[in-house]
């Protein structure tokens, strides 16, 4: 792993680095055949990279999230419930806080709150950056852009701010705790900071759970490259 100075001095470098130019790299996978309910729900991952004269193309680090396409399923005469509820944990825990299963739009006091018009959910389920990169607003430029890209027709963007190194696929993989250098905090003092890093970029919670959400209308303005960054997060 690289030394503190080492990190310091390539984030220096990074920030006075005019000549930088960043991007993330989407992949998303759709089978072809007639639309079955699991192709109404796609995963999106997102390679973050930094390219430059000096040191070529280098990872930054990855973004992942899940699309829910709610109004093309019944576009397709398949409701909403079998998309929210039937396909995956993960996905079920927002339809039940969110959305109210007999009339499959967002529950009355989400809607009143976010003043969500579309169906669709936009879940970002994670995103990291590696340590010589971070402090440089990566994270939200990011965040921003998978919103633009894959929110359009989404009413909520959501996510559930979680440290990644509490989580057991990192915390107990040496290799990856290495690689990502995560703080050494509490679990209760990593959630805080993580929360309010989501607040700051116009995400808010849902009372009584662990989402946090936005409606893309509502959120803040676009981050600047030089005000966020600090982010290595399960969300």
């Amino acid at each position: 792993m690289k030394s503190a100075k080492a990190l310091t001095g390539r984030r220096e470098e990074m920030a006075f680095n005019r000549n930088v130019v960043t991007s993330v790299e989407f992949v998303l996978r759709a089978e072809l055949h007639e639309p079955t309910e699991t192709d109404f729900v796609h995963s999106i991952a997102g390679r973050i990279i930094a390219e430059s004269e000096a040191h070529g193309e280098e990872d930054v680090g990855n973004i992942r999230a899940s699309l829910v396409q709610f109004s093309d399923a019944l576009d397709h005469g398949i409701s909403a419930e079998r998309i929210g509820d039937g396909i995956s944990g993960d996905i079920a825990e927002y339809w039940e806080h969110l959305f109210d299963p007999e009339t499959g739009r967002p529950k009355e006091e989400i809607q009143n709150e976010f003043e969500t018009v579309d169906l669709d959910l936009l879940i970002i389920d994670y995103i990291v950056i590696y340590p010589e990169f971070r402090g440089l607003g990566m994270a939200a430029s990011a965040i921003h852009r998978m919103i633009d890209i894959f929110g359009t027709a989404c009413g909520l963007v959501a996510c559930k701010p979680w440290p990644l190194q509490f989580t057991p696929s990192i915390a107990n993989d040496p290799k990856a705790l290495k690689r990502l250098a995560l703080p050494d905090v509490s679990e209760g003092e990593a959630i805080r900071k993580l929360r309010s890093y989501w607040s700051r970029l116009g995400f808010w919670p849902i009372r009584d759970t662990a989402i946090h959400a936005l409606n893309r209308s509502q959120r803040a303005c676009a981050v600047s490259f030089q005000d966020h960054g600090k982010s290595h997060q399960r969300l």
